[in-house]
């Protein structure tokens, strides 16, 4: 058997399967989350199986948030789901698609995908390994974050926003500082760990590629919004609420999961001071920021 270990986002995910991972299988982005050896009890076991995944039996299909990956219930009825995930096919089960076959539980998981040559790496690097720990950190008490974060010497900070509020442009400007870990510009997760909100950088980075192994003690979340001046200013938490689920992947395909989720924003929301953040896009930010940190 061969096997690989990942630790992203405080979940240990090992891999195994009974074919030799492909040249390629893990990318670049995955390849810093990659442990030493596999954990003996991990938090997520995937089988990975290199096949055309054409004629996997599909249950009916419940989800379909885009032009990317559609959830299906399992087809042998059991408690469990089946994603099919296809950048090319419009989430489409066809010969360039993966799919991921998983319990109630998101514990155990089955991805079925054929592997491309030289060039090709595993949809675990994309779409599924981010599916996978997006939904299985719900159950650990955790979100992932449609944002940017960074860790300012020992200081967790992350910020969310509308489409072209600036995520990705702050990660930008506090990675120039000293002091200041950047840890992605477009997935975060955020996970209580001994009753402590801690903030994670993930392989999924945005357009200023950022996406950094590490962790780090969140102190603040601050919703971002471009502004002639910057200002900062508390929210409250029932203003704030509506504001964070608009920007986390929420498993609308479950109704139980979909309340483990609002559990875990409410938990957060306790732990975590929220700020509305009307912002300049440059170095400016910086002190307005740390005053209230």
């Amino acid at each position: 058997m061969n096997r690989l270990a990942f630790g992203i986002a405080g979940l240990t995910i090992n891999v195994e399967s009974e074919q030799p991972f492909p040249s390629g299988f893990v990318g670049e982005k995955l390849a810093p989350f990659v442990l030493q050896e596999p954990i003996a009890v991990s938090d997520v076991s995937v089988r990975w199986t290199d096949r055309d995944p054409r004629g996997m039996p599909l249950g009916e299909e419940v989800f379909a948030p885009g032009s990317v990956w559609r959830m299906h219930r399992r087809a042998d009825r059991s408690d469990g789901w089946t994603a099919v995930i296809s950048y090319a096919d419009d989430g489409r089960l066809t010969d360039k698609a993966g799919v991921v076959e998983v319990d109630g539980g998101w514990r155990s998981v089955a991805l079925t995908e054929r592997s491309r040559g030289a060039s090709w790496s595993s949809l675990l690097n994309l779409g599924a390994g981010e599916l996978i720990v997006r939904t299985r950190i719900i159950l650990e008490g955790g979100l992932v974050f449609h944002a940017s974060a960074i860790d300012d010497s020992g200081s967790g900070v992350m910020m969310v926003g509308h489409a072209g509020a600036g995520k990705s442009t702050q990660a930008s400007i506090w990675s120039r500082q000293d002091g200041v870990i950047a840890l992605s510009d477009d997935r975060v997760g955020v996970r209580l760990v001994h009753g402590m909100p801690v903030a994670y950088g993930t392989p999924w980075g945005g357009t200023a590629g950022i996406a950094k192994n590490h962790s780090v003690p969140l102190k603040a979340i601050l919703v971002l919004e471009q502004a002639p001046a910057n200002a900062i200013e508390p929210l409250p938490i029932e203003d704030a609420a509506p504001l964070l689920l608009a920007r986390c992947f929420l498993p609308y395909w479950s109704s139980s999961m979909m309340g483990a989720a609002m559990d875990a924003m409410t938990d957060l929301l306790r732990k975590v001071p929220v700020y509305q953040f009307r912002c300049l896009p440059n170095d400016t930010v910086v002190p307005v920021v740390r005053a209230v940190l």
